[in-house]
């Protein structure tokens, strides 16, 4: 399992992260910033997920390509 954090505050809704991993990460419709897809989402928070191993690589990606760098894992 990989554990995954948006800084919500620091996104710039560039929308990097979404398409390369849409699986996982997906734009808020209210504020239009980067948001964890619900199936991911830990206790229903929007920027705190966990994903299987299936989506670890994807959720990499979203974290290597985000220009902010507002993304972490563990």
């Amino acid at each position: 399992m990989v554990k995954i954090k948006i800084d919500r505050d620091g996104c710039i809704s560039c929308g990097a992260c979404w398409g390369i991993c849409s699986n996982v990460y997906e734009q808020n419709v209210e504020d239009a910033k980067s948001q964890i897809v619900e199936q991911f989402r830990i206790e229903g928070k929007i920027a705190e997920g966990s994903v299987t191993d299936d989506f670890a690589e994807c959720a990499l990606q979203g974290v290597d390509i985000c220009p902010v760098q507002v993304i972490s894992v563990e």
